[in-house]
């Protein structure tokens, strides 16, 4: 009787010592903690960008890679992704007054993104 509950301490021991030990981290507790609140933002904290923004993305949209290139120049950064018939290309653009990246898919632009430089 005592062997057996020897085994079953180790087992249980063990069994917690490689659920403690291991690398999944998606358990979850429910913490009630609220000392996190969120940040107030007043209207001198919000600056009219997008102006700029908008000027730059606004015409990429049905933009083909060849027109991009005509209009930017060569990419400083491309990347291409072939899944099955869908070819992915994207492109950056690294200027003096931001970043753009456009996406295309089999040839012609669906999303663009502006950064501007700090």
């Amino acid at each position: 009787m005592l062997k057996q509950f020897k085994l079953l301490f180790i087992a249980l021991f063990l069994g917690t010592f490689i659920v403690a030990c291991s690398d999944d981290n998606s358990a979850q507790t429910d913490s009630k903690d609220t000392s996190a609140a969120p940040a107030e933002m007043t209207s001198e904290d919000t600056t009219d960008t997008t102006g700029a923004v908008e000027d730059e993305t606004d015409t990429i949209a049905g933009m083909t890679k060849e027109e991009a290139i005509a209009k930017w120049g060569e990419p400083d950064v491309t990347q291409t992704h072939t899944i099955d018939a869908l070819t992915v290309d994207h492109l950056e653009w690294h200027k003096k007054d931001g970043i753009t990246s456009v996406q295309f898919h089999n040839g012609v632009a669906q999303f663009s993104q502006f950064v501007p430089a700090e």
